[in-house]
């Protein structure tokens, strides 16, 4: 079995290659005139597909899409050309499971939400998949920044909800009434936990009214049985990793014959047992660039009482186990020809990083087996597949202009993820004014 123990994850962390140029977003997006056309020229291309990498390859935009990208493209007259010799160009990454929530009660709620979601931008994250929120007052928030994202110019990372995950209801009516209600709020997916407080019954409800309304369902599980009832049920996504034991063939062939994704959040785990003594990747400057909005959980989770009280929870060897048994399921579902999707539950929880947490779960899935190519999948195509995001997630005609360029090739080291140059939302180089 693939074994990750506590402290040699301690050890991945602090041994990572920190290096990179752009500090957390705060200023507008540097929005090119309206009609204008930019060409990224002399890049290294990785498009999202899996398919090899384009040398010395052009990127044309306009009107934030992607109008020719390859090795043989002409740069249109009058384009603004920007010479990028050498650098690598990717598909902002996408977190398919992400949290986008008001945790912070000393600002109005769409400051902390916005700011956020910059964070997420500065660290080449361009796509949130918020799978729950924790009020409908600030699901309302999220619906108004998402329907606010194609207009103008955007200076963060996109983002797409599902309202508060569905769990702990009674009847069949209610779940139906339940979906009925989130669709009318006009949400993006439904999200659900499978708990001992509903039936298999009603997971089919839900599931079944979600997609009579037209969207999908996510499920938050933690066995193999749990994953099963849903996926038998319909389920579109498994958005956690299977952790009580190896997955089986039976499963493998359901996920691939109904092409549902799967999302491991191996760093959801890992901040439920890293921090039992301070972890030194605090000190690290690729982490301490997001110090204006991680500042005071780091000051909480230093704490020697909150650090004392996870080394004597019981549930924290628990999840040690389930760790090492999420990457080896990793591992084997992917061999397997399993749609894997990059996603990492941050912005919940304490010490769930926006933005640093989804750089150190591409680096886990590599470290799991998967090569660098496979995991830069999972965190661009696979996960705008997995989420219905059809403009994004890959470097083609007609796709959203949401770009990472990076000044090293992250096929050689996927830590070259680190190595961040600049990146684009909607066609616009971000602004990068640091936070800390």
């Amino acid at each position: 079995m693939f074994r990750i123990s506590t402290h040699i994850v301690v050890g991945w962390l602090s041994a990572l290659v920190l290096t990179g140029s752009l500090g957390s977003t705060r200023s507008a997006a540097q929005a090119p005139p309206d009609g204008a056309v930019t060409a990224l020229t002399g890049v290294r291309i990785i498009d999202g597909t899996g398919r090899p990498a384009i040398e010395r390859g052009t990127i044309v935009m306009s009107g934030g899409r992607i109008t020719a990208a390859g090795a043989s493209v002409q740069v249109p007259a009058g384009a603004t050309r920007v010479d990028f010799a050498g650098k690598t160009v990717m598909p902002g990454m996408i977190n398919a499971h992400a949290h986008v929530q008001n945790q912070t009660k000393s600002m109005p709620m769409r400051d902390d939400l916005v700011r956020r979601l910059r964070l997420y931008a500065s660290y080449g994250i361009t796509t949130a998949v918020s799978l729950g929120q924790v009020s409908t007052g600030e699901q309302a928030e999220v619906i108004r920044l998402r329907d606010e994202q194609d207009r103008g110019a955007l200076d963060r990372a996109r983002v797409y909800t599902s309202g508060p995950s569905i769990r702990g209801l009674k009847t069949v009516e209610e779940v139906r009434q339940a979906v009925d209600r989130y669709v009318d709020q006009k949400v993006d997916r439904i999200k659900t936990h499978v708990t001992p407080q509903m039936t298999p019954d009603q997971y089919a409800a839900l599931i079944d009214q979600a997609h009579r309304r037209g969207l999908r369902v996510a499920a938050h599980i933690f066995t193999l049985d749990e994953a099963k009832m849903v996926l038998e049920r319909g389920v579109d996504l498994i958005a956690h990793s299977v952790r009580d034991r190896d997955v089986d063939q039976a499963f493998i062939n359901q996920l691939k014959d109904r092409n549902v994704g799967y999302i491991p959040t191996l760093t959801r785990d890992l901040s439920l047992v890293v921090y039992q003594s301070t972890p030194a990747f605090f000190k690290e400057p690729f982490f301490q660039r997001g110090m204006a909005v991680y500042r005071e959980q780091v000051e909480m989770i230093s704490q020697a009482a909150f650090q004392q009280k996870m080394r004597e929870n019981p549930q924290t060897k628990v999840i040690e186990k389930a760790l090492e048994q999420g990457t080896r399921n990793l591992k084997l579902l992917s061999d397997a020809g399993v749609t894997i999707a990059m996603g990492t539950d941050s912005g919940t929880d304490e010490g769930r990083w926006q933005g640093y947490f989804e750089q150190v779960e591409v680096e886990m899935m590599v470290k799991a087996g998967l090569t660098p190519m496979q995991a830069i999948v999972a965190a661009t195509g696979a996960a705008a597949q997995v989420s219905r995001l059809d403009h994004l997630g890959t470097i083609a005609i007609g796709k959203a202009a949401d770009l990472l360029v990076l000044d090293a090739n992250p096929l050689q080291d996927i830590r070259n993820l680190r190595q961040i140059n600049s990146v684009w939302i909607a066609g616009r180089r971000m602004g990068t004014t640091g936070t800390n």
